[in-house]
């Protein structure tokens, strides 16, 4: 890009690699071959393993209080002993 050349905003990306000028819609830097998808499945592969963890806490969560209730303890310990014994039990 030349200097003070304008470039609207939303009109070209530019590859992370080279910094070569391209059209929104290509998959591959045209120059080095970069793969835009290869990108995009990477930012997808992220969230996917986010939103495991997000469930995997929920459901440890609910296990624990579910727990407390069952042994008739209240919902929330009153000490770090109280909480570990919901999980080990004297």
């Amino acid at each position: 890009m030349e200097k003070g050349q304008k470039v609207e905003v939303g009109e070209h990306k530019f590859c992370p690699v080279c910094g070569t000028k391209l059209k929104l819609t290509d998959t591959f830097c045209v120059r080095c071959g970069y793969s835009f998808a290869v990108r995009a499945e990477k930012n997808k592969k992220k969230k996917v393993k986010l939103r495991n963890a997000l469930i995997i806490i929920v459901i440890l969560a609910i296990m624990y209080f579910g727990l407390r209730y069952a042994n008739g303890q209240t919902l929330f310990p009153r000490s770090l002993a109280d909480a570990v014994r919901t999980i080990w039990p004297n």
